[in-house]
Formats: C-alpha cells, structure tokens, sequence
C-alpha cells in the first residue's frame, strides 16, 4: 500500500489539529494561520477579478468600437431626437393643462388644510402680541387714572385682565383677516409676497379703521403687519 492511500485511510475528522512552531520553538495560533491564509486567498481571488474584468472592458471597448462603431451614433442620433420629441410634448401638454380661474389668473391649488393653518398662525401670534399689548396699556392706564389709584388692589387687577383678553381677541382676529386674506390672494391671483402684503393690509387696516373705537388700535396693528412684512423678506433672503 502505498503512501497516499495509507493517508486516504486515516480519519482526518478526528484529527486534532497541532499548531505549527516557529522558527523560535514557540507555537502559532491556528486561528491566526486560518485568518492569514483566509486574507491571502481573498486578495489572490479580488485581483485575478479585477483583471477579468480589465480584460473585457478591453475587450469589448476594441470590437464596440470597430463593429458597431456608426450604428451606435446613429442609434445615439435617434434616442436624442426621440427624447427632444417627448421633452417638447411634455411642455406643450402642461403648457395645455394650464387652467385659469374666473378672475383670468392662474392663481394656485385651494387646500382647506393650508388656509385653516393660515388662520390659526395669525390668531395665535395675534393673540399672544394683541394680550401684551393690553396689558402694558391697562398697566398705564391704572397708573395714571385717579380713580383707579383709589381703586382696591382686585378691582385694579380685574381692570388689567379685562384690557388684556379684550386686546388679545381684537387683535388674534385682526390677525387671523389679515392671513386670510393673503392666502386667498395667494390662491386667486399670486402676485407674489408684495402683493399679498398690500391686499390683506388694505382689508384689514381698512376693517379697523371702519369704526372710530377701533382707530385707537391702529398703530398695533400696523406695528403687526409691519412685523410679518419683515419676517417675509428676511426669510425670502436667507436671514431668517
């Protein structure tokens, strides 16, 4: 019996493996020699397929290029004029799809969502401004009347909490006009930022100025247009 089939014989399953000694007497690791052969095997297998792959990218550049060499730019001629074709079409379809409302303008797609939280931003920020508003007005007013310097300290504190709430509706509806306004111009016409300013400034200054006790709120309310005015351009600028 020869050698090799002496070792065909042996039960190599059951073999416990011994590490290797070095060239100093001292034992490797096996786990270690695995891992080494392992990275070995792996850079030998990543670069036999890169060449591959250099290979047929030669390959196929040599006879793309001779073979086919003019049916590919026409077949290139063609994809660009067919991709013009669709690209004009396309324009002239949405070009078509435009539809003006009643007004003649094109305007913008109506969404209850965007106007009710149009609504509720300028009646919260109306609100919350409107109230300090009136509580630095009935502060004054209590510290300079008379008759309220007399006044018990509950009946001074219950003239500023009515001055307070009463400016904090009045001007969280003034607020909640005036972006309501914008946003239907917005919806309607869309002239842009300036444009919907001055709309909505003109209905809602124009609603406090209808009645002689409201004309006493107007610099407040000037003072808030003039505020969202400036947070709309610093905005649109890239500052805010």
């Amino acid at each position: 019996m020869s050698s090799w089939d002496r070792s065909r014989s042996i039960p190599w399953s059951r073999a416990i493996p011994v590490a290797p000694a070095t060239a100093s007497g001292e034992k490797e690791d096996v786990d270690l020699m695995k891992e080494r052969i392992w990275r070995d095997l792996s850079w030998e297998a990543a670069q036999e397929n890169k060449e591959l792959k250099e290979q047929r990218e030669t390959v196929s550049a040599t006879t793309g290029g001779q073979s086919i060499g003019g049916v590919g730019e026409s077949s290139a001629s063609n994809n660009d004029a067919s991709h013009q074709q669709q690209l004009s079409s396309s324009i002239t379809g949405d070009s078509d799809d435009v539809q003006l409302n009643f007004l003649g303008y094109k305007g913008r797609p109506y969404q209850t969502s965007d106007l009710l939280r149009n609504a509720a931003f300028g009646a919260t920020i109306g609100s919350v401004t409107g109230m300090c508003f009136g509580f630095m007005d009935s502060i004054r007013s209590a510290s300079s009347s008379t008759l309220l310097k007399s006044a018990s300290r509950s009946a001074q504190g219950k003239f500023v909490f009515q001055g307070t709430y009463r400016s904090g509706m009045f001007f969280g509806a003034f607020f909640t006009v005036f972006h309501t306004f914008k946003y239907g111009t917005r919806i309607l016409v869309d002239p842009g930022d300036v444009g919907e300013i001055s709309v909505a400034s003109l209905a809602a200054l124009g609603g406090v100025m209808a009645k002689r006790e409201w004309r006493v709120s107007m610099p407040y309310a000037t003072m808030l247009v003039a505020m969202d005015a400036f947070h709309v351009f610093m905005r649109e600028d890239g500052k805010a």
